[in-house]
């Protein structure tokens, strides 16, 4: 049966898509002081949303390329006393993926309040066909100071975006970071966000929110090989607090891990000798617990990875550390994934929760 030309017409109001603002505006490109964008290391040369240098001194492949424009970890950081808050945005195309929301796809969400006291307000609503739309995040708050994180879409391109505040509002600086130290954080499609149901579940912004510091994700979604030339671009970035390399499920092979891994490192501590590294280990797939081929190969990996890290430590490197990826989503880790293999959002949960004691004592946070 063919759906009614507006299939949302008879849905809740809560669940329709927003109408185009009419009432009074100012709108303000993020890309401008005051507003702050992270997770972008080279917006103030390419001044672009990408998250890799458009022009990297190192080849990389086609897939990372065009994966490096998925705003993924990008944050819109500043404060205002307005009373109501939208955007206006333009993608590089419309929500087309089956197996992810489209409020994490090509959805923002916001949240308001300093890094450890953020609390959750609302994500924007838009049609499936769009990929260009205008949404407010809230409308009738109380005209008082407030610290607002506007979590980008993680998995489509942004071209364009527009804060919209009320026009007799003010707007100043994010004053929340206690430095600027990044923490660093390459993976997989894990690391990207697949499957959470909006941008700020992921684990790498749901970290960000408990500790003062810019998080920079740089999760590419099936493409993060551990390729030698992405070590060379990451050791670019200027004033790591902390590196975590977690990209085991992106491997070809048990030894291309092998070879890639201990390269990886070396690599990167020419440049940086003393800032933390954490290597996870990947977190488990529920056909593990079935298939006994697969479960070895997690187990024969995991090994390779601690043994590594063992050897560095043996051989100098105290700053090298090493994490069990596979206890992260707890003994109900087959309830905690969209699809046996990416996590929910009680997966992203677990998975935050897990890594912030670790993260805590490797950024002196105790």
């Amino acid at each position: 049966m063919k759906p009614p030309a507006n299939a949302n017409q008879n849905l809740d109001a809560n669940l329709q898509p927003d109408a185009p603002r009419t009432d009074e505006w100012a709108w303000h490109s993020p890309l401008a002081a005051p507003f702050r964008l992270t997770s972008l290391p080279w917006l103030a040369q390419d001044g672009l949303y990408r998250r890799l240098p458009l022009h990297p001194s190192h080849p990389i492949r086609s897939e990372v390329d065009r994966l490096a424009n998925f705003t993924t970890g990008v944050q819109v950081r500043f404060r205002t006393d307005s009373p109501k808050l939208a955007v206006r945005i333009v993608l590089a195309d419309r929500a087309t993926m089956y197996q992810m929301p489209a409020t994490a796809q090509c959805g923002v969400d916001c949240y308001i309040g300093s890094a450890g006291e953020q609390q959750y307000v609302n994500t924007t609503r838009f049609e499936l066909a769009q990929a260009e739309y205008e949404s407010a995040l809230f409308e009738s708050f109380s005209t008082e100071l407030r610290e607002i994180t506007l979590n980008l879409p993680l998995y489509q391109g942004v071209k364009e975006l527009w804060i919209g505040t009320s026009p007799t509002s003010s707007v100043s600086e994010f004053q929340g970071f206690s430095s600027d130290k990044k923490v660093l954080i390459y993976g997989t499609s894990i690391t990207h966000g697949a499957c959470a149901s909006r941008p700020g579940m992921t684990y790498p912004n749901q970290l960000s929110r408990m500790f003062p510091l810019e998080f920079i994700s740089l999760g590419f979604s099936g493409n993060a090989q551990g390729e030698p030339e992405l070590a060379h671009i990451i050791s670019q970035i200027q004033d790591p607090a902390l590196l975590v390399l977690d990209y085991e499920g992106n491997t070809p092979s048990t030894e291309h891990l092998a070879q890639s891994l201990p390269t990886f490192i070396r690599i990167y501590r020419d440049v940086h000798p003393d800032v933390p590294i954490l290597v996870i280990s990947k977190i488990p797939y529920a056909k593990e617990a079935f298939d006994e081929e697969l479960r070895q190969r997690q187990e024969e990996r995991k090994a390779l990875q601690r043994g590594i890290v063992e050897r560095l430590n043996r051989e100098g490197d105290a700053h090298i550390h090493f994490c069990d990826g596979s206890g992260l989503l707890g003994a109900d880790y087959q309830e905690c994934t969209a699809d046996g293999i990416h996590p929910s959002d009680l997966g992203y949960k677990h998975m935050a929760e897990g890594l912030q004691p670790i993260f805590k004592k490797l950024l002196q946070y105790e």
